[in-house]
């Protein structure tokens, strides 16, 4: 399988990771970035061309199927379709829990079902997170979890949550981050449970799991902090530019028994989180 001399696809593609991943990704044919925001879109793609990729833009809102499936039809109007990253994504506080499962969750699902019938042998990536290690599914997460079509799955999982009550990821965090790291625990889970329908089209699919990059979403939220920093091996936050250094590498030639999983990057944060260091 080879994504080389195909059209690349990055959703949330307009800055932070996913833009770093779309100017990355320009070495392997042109690439395609979608955004809910038409002006940071434009920005998005001057910036690309300006590195020297062969970019084009069009917006996309991944909690609407039918936008998705729009945007897929855009992209195989530029070629065949290669590799799609979802870097596209919103983080716990900043919207309403029903707007988070939608982008988060939903969003991911949709991306995947639109571009599933013309990805062969290529790849797919989902952004996962590592604060999603640390929400442990019920049965009854589980149950709604194998139905990620169902019209009514943001509501049934809200109830499930309701109905099993979870120890909270972080304590003191409130709610709203229970919904932030299940929905990341989510997108481990639905990666895994896709991993024979991609194999089926020679194709691969893998999830990545960042730790506190420096990006805009990490900068206006709770997580930018000295002591988040140091929070890691090495004392810093992690650059964009190295997180799509890794994603490129792993969708690229001689990789292709890596499907199905999900990649911790984060400067071994979440190590020193759960062990004991010596």
């Amino acid at each position: 399988m080879s994504i080389e001399g195909k059209v690349q696809v990055v959703t949330g593609g307009t800055s932070g990771m996913g833009l770093a991943n779309a100017i990355e990704l320009g070495k392997y044919g042109p690439v395609l970035v979608g955004g809910r925001n038409e002006e940071r879109l434009a920005g998005a793609v001057e910036q690309m061309k300006a590195s020297g990729v062969d970019a084009y833009g069009k917006t996309c809102d991944i909690s609407d199927r039918a936008s998705v499936e729009e945007f897929v039809e855009y992209a195989r109007s530029i070629g065949q379709i290669g590799g799609v990253v979802n870097a596209a994504g919103v983080d716990w506080g900043k919207v309403s829990n029903d707007a988070l499962i939608d982008i988060n969750m939903v969003g991911a699902v949709n991306v995947t079902e639109a571009f599933l019938p013309y990805i062969d042998d290529g790849v797919m990536v989902h952004y996962s997170s590592i604060t999603g290690y640390f929400f442990q599914p019920s049965a009854q997460d589980k149950a709604v979890w194998d139905n990620p079509n169902d019209l009514n799955f943001r509501e049934n999982w809200k109830q499930a949550l309701v109905e099993c009550p979870h120890p909270s990821p972080a304590p003191g965090l409130g709610d709203d981050f229970m919904y932030y790291a299940g929905s990341k625990r989510f997108i481990m889970y639905y990666t895994m449970a896709n991993a024979k329908r991609f194999g089926a089209k020679n194709a691969r699919i893998f999830s990545i799991a960042p730790g506190s990059f420096d990006t805009p979403m990490l900068r206006g939220g709770v997580g930018y902090s000295e002591s988040t920093a140091k929070g890691t091996a090495f004392g810093r936050f992690g650059k964009p530019e190295e997180m799509a250094c890794l994603i490129a590498q792993l969708m690229g030639p001689g990789h292709d028994y890596l499907t199905g999983c999900d990649i911790v990057h984060d400067g071994g944060k979440l190590a020193m989180s759960l062990v004991k260091q010596l």
